[in-house]
Order: C-alpha cells, then sequence, then structure tokens
C-alpha cells in the first residue's frame, strides 16, 4: 500500500506506510539530549522503577551515538535534566492516572542521582539545563538560547519518550523548529506508550528518524545500528494484541 493511499492511522504507521528518508540539516541545528540521569538509568540511584530501568538503558548507545556525532560535526549539544529544590517546593502535581501518587525526595539539585550519566558528561563550553517541568521549554533558558544561536533545527534524544520527550517536541513545534526524535536514541517505560508517542510526533509534530539517518544527514560514517533493539522488535510484532509490555 503506498503511502497516498494508507489511512492516517497507527497501525498503518507501524506497519511502514508512511516511512520516507529523512534528511536532517546540519545547518543550524542542535541537539538536546534529555533527562539522562543516574536516577533514571542507573541500579544504585533507582526511582524505583524496578525493570523498567533497562527499557530507558536501551536508549543509552543511540544517545552517545548522536552526542559523538553532533561534536563531530561542529553542532551545539545542550543536556537537559529534572532538577528540584531541597523538599521539593517546586515539584509539579501529579496529575491523570496517577493522581495522588507520593513524591519520593528523588532528583534533588546537587545529589548523584540528578546528574547525568558519566557516558554523556557534558564538556566545557556545552550548555546543561535544568528544569523542574517535563517539557525542556518549561520555566527555563532554552528558548531563547536557541534564538540567540540561529537555531532552527532540533534533535530529540533521551528518557522518556511519551513525558519528556513528547512534551518537549510538542513545545518545539508551537514555536515552529522543524523537530526530529529519535526513535532508537529514546526510551519508555511501556512499550505501547514509546510508539504510540513516536507516531503523534510524526503525525503532526515533527519527523521520526534513526541514529544513522542523523549520521548520513550530517556526512559522518555509517556506523551500523544503535544497538536500540527491543523497540525493533516489538514493532515487528506490530499489528495486533502486542500493544503491551513485555
Amino acid at each position: 500500500m503506498s503511502r497516498d493511499q494508507a489511512p492516517y492511522t497507527f497501525e498503518s504507521w507501524m506497519d511502514g506506510a508512511y516511512h520516507r528518508p529523512v534528511v536532517v540539516p546540519r545547518e543550524n541545528t542542535a541537539l538536546l539530549v534529555i533527562d539522562m540521569q543516574n536516577a533514571f538509568l542507573r541500579p544504585d540511584h533507582d526511582l524505583g522503577l524496578g525493570g523498567e530501568l533497562s527499557l530507558f538503558a536501551a536508549a543509552i548507545p543511540g544517545c552517545v551515538r548522536l552526542v559523538d556525532a553532533a561534536r563531530e560535526a561542529g553542532l551545539p549539544v545542550i543536556f537537559a535534566r529534572f532538577s528540584f529544590l531541597p523538599g521539593g517546593g517546586d515539584r509539579q502535581v501529579v496529575r491523570g492516572i496517577r493522581r495522588g501518587a507520593p513524591h519520593a525526595d528523588i532528583l534533588v539539585a546537587g545529589t548523584p542521582g540528578a546528574e547525568i550519566i558519566e557516558e554523556l558528561t557534558p564538556r566545557p563550553g556545552e550548555v546543561l539545563i535544568d528544569k523542574s517541568r517535563p517539557s525542556v521549554f518549561g520555566g527555563t533558558r532554552l528558548e531563547p538560547l536557541l534564538s540567540a544561536q540561529g537555531i532552527k533545527n532540533l534533535v530529540l534524544c533521551g528518557v522518556t519518550t511519551n513525558v519528556c520527550v513528547e512534551s518537549t517536541a510538542r513545545d518545539a513545534a508551537h514555536r515552529d523548529f522543524d523537530t526530529f526524535v529519535v526513535e532508537d536514541a529514546v526510551g519508555e517505560a511501556e512499550k505501547s506508550r514509546h510508539w504510540h508517542s513516536l507516531y503523534t510526533v510524526d503525525f503532526t509534530f515533527g519527523t521520526v528518524t534513526d541514529v544513522r539517518e542523523v549520521e548520513r544527514s550530517w556526512g559522518l560514517s555509517d556506523r551500523g545500528p544503535s544497538g536500540h533493539t527491543y523497540l525493533r522488535e516489538f514493532k515487528n510484532g506490530m499489528p495486533g494484541d502486542a500493544l503491551v509490555a513485555s
């Protein structure tokens, strides 16, 4: 079925009906690495996520590849992290089906759990933005920073796909940035939320791509797959009853 003939559905998107080669601009582009922090990715700084850590950690190889690629291509790399005041005075109230969930004393500014993982340590001169809301645009200096540098395009990676990454992608689209979310460099605790989030972004807020397409677009050598396999395996199981985490 051609892209023109396919209905606009999640199932047809998962079947590849809308896949097209993607070219990610190199000019006026920045890489935004979202919440790749010890608390999300390391069991010794666990948020109480248990087995979900492995789903988040699957994004690490792709993020490392993208950071290396951006540095090699001479693009700005911007890191973002959740970082709350001691005592939690700036924490967001939990709403939705998780309404009333208790807040642990986590992701406090200056604590090890709030720090970026060692593999992605920002280099001198690279910007690190602290935030207390899912979107990196929420109450931070990100927008004036991008404006001052003439950035028109954003490449997003990190965790979690359907909360902080998608929230940032939506806000970027609202501000007319051309936004690219890298599917094998983002992770989510539940696979169905991951893919529904990427479909939502690709439907109207930006473009979903992968690490290899980004590297090729920036004129870098093909380094093979990123190693982020659990999502590809899940996608290959579509459509049908596979819309649950295994």
